[in-house]
């Protein structure tokens, strides 16, 4: 912001970023002048966390092989004896969903739209989580032994269509992982000057040691604790902005700053060019775009089948409804501060570092200083590192079960289905820090590679919905959508953006109406071909192949009978479809058309809005904390007492007797002699107690 104004600075409060240079008041180029933390520090949270984390988790894992009595083999590894109660499965799901451009890019939409921003993210990249619980629990029915969903498409439609999905699915992955990466370096790199290079190489490290440890089971724990430590400082920044700060500190503070910031520079599209209103063009269409793009990050990503498989069958459809309400917390109360925080203080920030993530750090260090960075730099590698893992699982599964198993050695055992999951965690471990390099190089940033996730990907959303959903989906109309979705996505798109600006480079295939024609006719294509096949060649699918899918070892002994049951199974269906339905309508319809009333919003209803965000990012903080501890506080108590006790010992001795005692009972001739020689050894201790008080 550069011209003749009035007066100089415009905003008292944003003094310190403006000068007189030549008869103009000027703005700072860059928030980012100096690196407000040294890199010694940017090195210690990246080596110092990763180094805990590959320790502790590999401890926690350790400790439940040992008191609790897990065995360690393939099917624990990769699926974490699907058994996982909803508690976790909720945590995992907050964790797993919050990627570096769930805390970054949600601020950014705040700072360039207002309040729609934070709210259209929330909302388009939750509902896909609630809808998955449907999902989830047809895993359960249809085909309970899966370990992919890969392996679930070559069961129902064959070899050529297996192949195919497992292209979009690595697609996915490599997408996923780009854009965490693609965060987390450049905000390193912001705030600490670490090398974007070494930081991307570095902070997949102590995921890699954690989880080739644990597999499936140490992504989870550490899932957990990543979710902690996320909504712990979520709260803090919160409340930081809106109820104990010095330089903002209340709704009615930021609300008088918005609407003067909004004078000076008016938002196109939006209401009266005001910040403060949910009527916004772009905002909207940056909806659509997030929910496109989020179908194919959820449905197509196999690391959320991981998760539906590994889940108790009890548990699935409440930890896929939980997760997604308590994950709409991150986007949407974290944004509605730090996102709105960064305009109510009027910091110099550029459209180019916004859209490299890093509106969230700088106002964190202008609430905070070094102490914000840090936060802010901590809740950013716990997202990373704990989705990275989930991507590590998830890529490995594909590679171990649907390449190896499936076309290199059809009988492997359970040792080697092991070693390649490692080999291959490793290996794509080390590739994930190589993508990054390449994309930075490229200039790719985390924003561009998050709005185009859906043109690449959307295509294959609901060939895989249909695949357990609709009995008549064929394998030629599943194969066709999904390719000429995508292939016709990536025309659309481009197509726009040399109509629209005569050029097609990053910025220009960035922008909204290119993004937004390509994520549809992706997803629409995809979808609208398959249907059509189907319809004109349907098939009568009832689903005993998938169910035929083996375990390569058997391990679901802790399942009971009654958790598998077909009623129960469709009494669960039944609760998430109107649960997840019913609060998807709520988020994206309903609470969207209750504000257009408001128009440009007033003291009062901007009070109300900040209070939501408050009370929802609060209340889920204290739910996904405490609920799976309280879940498995028997498995606590078990370790603990083993750890500091002998108990577990004596029960087992006590087990033992239990189990001689039975088998001498039953054999009257085996009793007597047990007897006999019972009295004989009383004897013999006797005399030799005699013996020894004799001489005295």
């Amino acid at each position: 912001m550069a011209g003749m104004m009035s007066s100089c600075p415009p905003f008292d409060f944003a003094a310190k970023y403006y000068h007189q240079e030549g008869g103009r008041c000027v703005r700072d180029s860059s928030f980012f002048g100096g690196k407000p933390v040294n890199q010694g520090v940017g090195y210690s949270v990246i080596l110092g966390f990763g180094a805990f984390f590959a320790v502790f988790t590999s401890f926690l894992v350790w400790l439940e092989k040992k008191y609790v009595g897990s065995r360690h083999n393939s099917e624990w590894f990769n699926t974490a004896g699907r058994t996982v109660k909803a508690g976790l499965i909720a945590s995992v799901i907050v964790s797993q969903w919050t990627w570096a451009a769930t805390i970054l890019q949600s601020s950014n939409v705040a700072w360039e739209y207002g309040i729609s921003g934070p709210f259209w993210y929330a909302s388009g990249a939750t509902i896909q989580v609630l809808l998955f619980g449907v999902m989830a629990i047809e895993i359960k029915r249809k085909a309970p032994n899966a370990h992919t969903v890969c392996e679930i498409v070559k069961a129902r439609w064959g070899t050529p269509a297996h192949v195919v999905f497992l292209v979009f699915c690595f697609m996915t992955n490599i997408i996923v992982t780009a854009m965490l990466l693609l965060g987390g370096s450049a905000v390193v790199n912001a705030l600490t000057g670490v090398n974007i290079y070494a930081a991307s190489f570095l902070i997949p490290l102590g995921v890699i040691i954690y989880t080739l440890a644990g597999g499936l089971k140490a992504t989870f724990l550490a899932s957990y604790i990543h979710s902690v430590i996320v909504h712990v400082v979520l709260v803090v920044f919160v409340y930081l902005v809106y109820a104990a700060g010095s330089k903002l500190g209340s709704p009615d503070v930021v609300y008088r700053r918005l609407l003067e910031v909004a004078t000076c520079g008016p938002v196109s599209g939006n209401r009266g060019g005001s910040y403060i209103t949910m009527m916004s063009s772009g905002g909207l269409v940056f909806g659509i775009i997030n929910i496109i793009g989020n179908f194919g990050t959820v449905f197509v990503d196999n690391g959320y089948w991981i998760s539906a498989i590994a889940a108790r069958p009890s548990s699935t459809h409440k930890g896929y409804l939980l997760g997604g309400l308590v994950w709409f917390a991150v986007p949407f109360s974290l944004a509605t501060s730090l996102g709105l925080g960064a305009l109510a203080l009027d910091l110099p920030l550029t459209a180019t570092e916004a859209g490299h993530g890093l509106v969230p750090p700088a106002t964190a260090i202008a609430l905070m200083g070094k102490a914000g960075s840090v936060l802010l730099l901590t809740m950013l590698f716990m997202a990373v590192t704990s989705a990275g893992s989930s991507e590590l699982i998830a890529v490995s599964s594909l590679c171990t079960y649907d390449i190896y198993r499936t076309y290199i050695n059809p009988e492997a055992n359970g040792k080697e289905i092991l070693k390649v999951s490692r080999i291959i965690i490793l290996i794509f471990g080390c590739l994930m820090g190589i993508l990054a390099v390449i994309l930075n190089k490229a200039g790719v940033s985390l924003g561009w590679m998050y709005l185009a996730m859906g043109v690449f990907i959307g295509s294959a959303v609901l060939p895989i919905a249909f695949m357990l959903l609709w009995k008549k989906a064929n394998a030629v109309g599943a194969m066709l959508g999904a390719v000429t979705g995508c292939v016709l996505g990536i025309i659309a798109w481009l197509t726009v953006t040399k109509v629209e600006y005569g050029r097609v480079n990053l910025d220009t295939t960035g922008r909204n109406a290119p993004m937004l024609a390509g994520n549809l006719v992706s997803i629409l294509v995809g979808g609208l071909v398959h249907a059509v096949c189907s319809f004109i060649w349907p098939e009568d699918y009832d689903w005993e192949t998938t169910k035929k899918i083996k375990l390569v070892e058997q391990d679901q002994s802790h399942l009971s009978a009654d958790e598998i049951k077909e009623e129960k199974l469709i009494g669960a269906k039944r609760w998430i479809v109107k649960w997840g339905v019913g609060f998807t309508l709520v988020i994206v319809v309903l609470w969207p058309i209750l504000t257009l009333p408001a128009g440009k919003f007033s003291k009062g209803y901007f009070r109300l809005w900040v209070i939501v965000a408050i009370a929802w990012g609060t209340i889920a903080s204290a739910v996904i904390i405490a609920l799976p501890l309280i879940e498995s506080w028997g498995t606590i108590i078990l370790v603990l007492e083993g750890l500091f006790t002998n108990r577990r010992l004596m029960d087992k001795i006590d087990e033992m007797n239990l189990q001689l005692h039975s088998i001498i009972t039953s054999m009257p001739e085996a009793e007597r002699l047990y007897l006999l020689e019972k009295e004989k050894a009383k004897k013999k201790e006797t005399t030799e107690t005699e013996d020894d008080i004799a001489p005295a």
